[in-house]
């Protein structure tokens, strides 16, 4: 037992007592003529730079009290905080929608003004150089995923409790400066259930048990100095498998009722093999002495690298057999996460305009990281269907931006975890380190983080070290890629005599809103059909700029049937074909020999239709009469995935009113012949294969003919078997959904009997989704109601969380009931501005995205134009999410005029 932690845990608590009894009483308003800064639960950047100017070091002793029945939980934080001299200003320190009990400075009671934001301070108070603020607070559990978020699980009533603090949030925990350039040291002890695991930064140094109250008194050291926000304090009955990678210990927490899904082998080892990996790549070992993995419910997002203490989705924890992809994607996320402890933690952004770079750099390591030293294969293949083509999508719309971009505040900074801070970040940064060469970017990262270990930074502090490390001025190309916006085009133009290349010229365009053009190196591949395979004859490395670019490499080589400028997806650009390779692309698509060649030729053909250069439906014709015989997963994923596109689009065009009659037999004609290939698949490939598994998944996504729901309810009921298929629960609810969303057969008794089977938190949730989708008025009703009845209630005990809110959401206006969406439109964009003024970004996120009434015709584009209008001023989710909204829905009427 450490005594002195115990003695100031109680000294704390009795401080509060003590000002209490004084008196002490908050001012509910502050006087804003003595403050510069605003009255808003956001912090600005430009006041987190003055506070910066203010609190020159700072150290947190914090005390907090967990319970399992109260709706709320109380603290105490010592601030120990050097003060610049000659400060004139308040001392603000956030704490958001908490309740202040009491406030000691230097010892001395003291005044305080509270808006629910943040406290504030007169200046008079603090003396220059060093000072203790001590606070004592309670503060609600969360229910969003934010702050300290409390779980209750339905299947045994125990609680769970997790924090989540990117960007923005970790004020909801204790009152501090919650700004990334304020590093601190943090020491911490809890008193919880006695049954209760507490996980934080640190592995504890003592426990005390009192039996009296049934509670355990957990002590933590002082940890390194970090950003609060990859601050942690997670607890509750987590079931904790443990293992060690060489010296470093390694645990692994899970809600005891999901314990039993949880394949620790998997996780064990993919983390194993990444610290192997990032200990010698970085050449700086793990700075932070244990590494934690906590799975947890209702999380907003995949995972988050709090230090040590890494939180994942239970989404990564699946009720059957992972396949292939569902392996990979757990270790990316692992590898990504992990790599943050170098970046992102160790050396951290001065403010969130440097989130990309946190962000690019783990996703580009993780990805280094599969590729050289994990189990799986083509690992580059799979970082471009599933993180390149996110960051084209973004780069494409209205709303893209420049990677590194001034952030106002921090409700911006959360509209920016995008495809652009993750992939296009992440799709430089590997180009990058082909110009450079792989050792002089590895040489200079290894610098970087050495130089700047412990600290805040800025991107010139990062490039610096890689110009350094390569001998390169590296100017012009952070202003062409870092600074500039937009996507460049590139296209081969070539001419041929006598079968040989008399000409070849690298092509590069521009958006006209963006007219930057780069400069950066590809590979430039010429392929010949050499008896019944598409060969690559001829490759040529090539640095490229300007608007032309000649390549005399090629001259005199055989004329090619298909010319492609970036073989090996070396460079961040879309693609355009000339017309000779368009042709062979159309006539030889599974002749390549490489799958990703053939990957990225698929997505040409996807984006002419995007782009409404290709009808619609002659690419879903391409697509069934080519992609049978393909036998790489991540190609069929690709295409899969465009053919699920493609199905939306024809059940939002063949329910519009105005279209013909004829149209809609030929729209409804293609679904059919997706559905059925989808399922004849089922049977022509291996059975228990990963792409069988795929093809399930597309089979069940597509499906909608009574032929085909009543092979759906005979699987479910256990009539029929398809032979590799088994219907664990989670697929168990997949198929309740599908039958309930075409309300087909007994699909009210099949959603009882499923609710009865499964008593958990995923098949509460399954309920909502499936209750939510039935084409019925009165389900959507229902739902409508508690969704925003639940998003404007501000209390804790409220019936339904965030997380339940997302599936309704999701099940409420699939495509083929626009009708129904379209009734809601003016209710839901009323709900918009109720909520711009009380949610949370991250409930309004959910909101706009899942319920944006597009409906694909003149009207509802009429409708969105207003309401970006409308919400320009609105929370910049919002505003954001409705210029995308009205985007889309311009796209897909522009796809419904190829039809004609």
């Amino acid at each position: 037992m450490n005594s002195n932690k115990v003695s100031r845990h109680l000294t704390v608590l009795l401080l509060a007592v003590v000002l209490a009894a004084c008196g002490d009483k908050k001012s509910e308003q502050p006087d804003q003529t003595k403050l510069l800064r605003s009255n808003e639960a956001a912090l600005s950047g430009d006041y987190a730079a003055l506070r910066k100017q203010q609190i020159l070091a700072v150290d947190y002793q914090l005390s907090v009290v967990l319970g399992k029945q109260s709706p709320d939980f109380s603290g105490g934080v010592l601030i120990d905080f050097e003060l610049a001299e000659n400060n004139n200003e308040p001392i603000t320190v956030d704490f958001n929608q908490g309740q202040v009990l009491a406030i000691s400075v230097n010892g001395h009671a003291a005044q305080w003004q509270y808006n629910n934001y943040f406290i504030s301070l007169a200046p008079e108070l603090f003396t220059a150089g060093k000072n203790t603020l001590a606070i004592e607070y309670q503060h609600a559990y969360g229910s969003e995923g934010l702050g300290l978020h409390r779980f209750q699980d339905p299947e045994n009533n125990e609680v769970y409790l997790y924090t989540d603090f990117e960007p923005y949030e970790a004020n909801k925990l204790f009152p501090h400066f919650d700004q990334p350039n304020l590093k601190a040291s943090y020491v911490l002890d809890v008193v919880a259930p006695s049954h209760w695991q507490v996980v934080s930064v640190m592995r504890e140094n003592s426990i005390t048990e009192d039996a009296t109250a049934n509670t355990r008194h957990w002590h933590f050291p002082a940890s390194a100095k970090i950003s609060s926000y990859v601050f942690a304090l997670h607890a509750g009955p987590y079931y904790v498998w443990e293992a060690k990678a060489g010296d470093i210990p390694l645990r692994l927490f899970a809600r005891n009722s999901l314990a039993p899904y949880v394949k620790t082998e998997d996780w064990f080892h993919f983390s194993q093999q990444s610290f192997a990996f990032f200990n010698d790549y970085f050449e700086f070992p793990y700075p932070f002495y244990k590494y934690d993995q906590i799975i947890v419910p209702d999380f907003n997002s995949g995972a988050m690298e709090n230090v040590g203490a890494v939180t994942f989705s239970e989404a990564y924890v699946s009720r059957g057999e992972k396949s292939s992809a569902q392996r990979l994607s757990l270790a990316n996320v692992i590898a990504h996460e992990m790599a943050h402890m170098w970046f992102g933690n160790l050396v951290t952004m001065d403010w969130w305009n440097g989130l990309w770079l946190n962000e690019s750099f783990a996703t580009y390591m993780a990805n280094l990281q599969l590729e050289q030293a994990s189990d799986f294969e083509n690992t580059w293949d799979s970082f471009y269907f599933t993180t390149k083509l996110w960051a084209y999508d973004t780069d494409q719309q209205v709303t893209t931006h420049a990677i590194e971009l001034p952030v106002a505040t921090t409700d911006d900074a959360f509209t920016n975890f995008d495809g652009i801070t993750y992939g296009k970040g992440a799709s430089v940064l590997k180009q990058l380190s082909h110009y450079l060469g792989a050792e002089q970017f590895r040489a200079g990262v290894r610098q970087y983080l050495k130089a700047h270990a412990y600290q805040n930074t800025t991107l010139a502090d990062f490039m610096s070290a890689l110009a350094q490390a390569a001998d390169k001025n590296l100017d012009d190309w952070q202003q062409q890629w870092l600074y500039q916006t937009g996507l460049n085009t590139v296209e081969l133009a070539f001419s041929c005599e006598q079968g040989k290349v008399t000409t070849m010229a690298l092509l590069q365009t521009a958006p006209s809103d963006w007219p930057t053009l780069r400069q950066q190196r590809v590979q430039v591949g010429l392929y010949q059909l050499q008896g019944e395979a598409m060969q690559l004859q001829d490759l040529m490395a090539v640095t490229y700029s300007g608007s032309r670019t000649e390549l005399p490499q090629a001259l005199g080589q055989a004329c090619p049937m298909l010319a492609y400028p970036n073989v090996g997806d070396w460079g961040y650009v879309a693609v355009r074909l000339d017309a000779r390779s368009l042709q062979t692309l159309k006539q030889h698509i599974n002749d390549f020999e490489s799958a990703g060649m053939r990957m990225m030729l698929w997505q040409n053909m996807w984006q002419s239709v995007r782009e409404a250069e290709l009808a619609l439906t002659d690419y879903i014709d391409f697509a069934l009469a080519n992609i049978a015989g393909e036998r790489d997963l991540n190609t069929t994923r690709l295409v899969g995935d465009s053919l699920l596109q493609a199905y939306d689009y024809l059940q939002r065009l063949s329910h519009q009113a105005t279209i013909t009659k004829d149209l809609q037999l030929a729209l409804s004609h293609r679904a059919a012949a997706i559905e059925n290939m989808a399922w004849q698949q089922l049977s022509h490939v291996e059975p228990g294969s990963d792409l069988q598994k795929q093809w399930f998944t597309i089979a069940l996504n597509t499906s909608h003919s009574p032929a085909v729901l009543k092979k759906a309810r005979a699987l479910l009921l256990g009539h029929s078997v398809i032979e590799g298929i088994y219907i664990d629960q989670d697929r168990r609810w997949q198929l309740v959904g599908l039958l309930n969303q075409y309300l087909y057969a007994d699909y009210q008794q099949l959603l009882n009997a499923e609710v009865h089977r499964d008593s958990s938190d995923l098949g509460a949730k399954m309920a909502i989704y499936a209750e939510a989708v039935r084409p019925l008025p009165e389900a959507k009703a229902k739902w409508f109601q508690h969704i925003t009845a639940s998003l404007l209630d501000d209390s804790a005990s409220k019936k339904y969380k965030l997380s339940d809110l997302r599936y309704a959401m999701q099940g409420l206006f699939p495509a083929e009931q626009n009708a129904f969406m379209q009734s809601y439109n003016a209710t839901i964009l009323s709900m918009v501005s109720d909520l711009n003024e009380r949610a949370s970004p991250q409930a309004l996120s959910s909101f706009v995205g899942n319920l944006m009434p597009a409906a694909c015709n003149p009207q509802s584009v009429k409708l969105l134009q207003q309401a970006v209008q409308d919400f320009k001023d609105y929370q910049p989710v919002v505003s954001k999410a409705f210029k995308i909204g009205l985007q889309e829905d311009q796209r897909c009427v522009a796809i419904a005029t190829t039809l004609d």
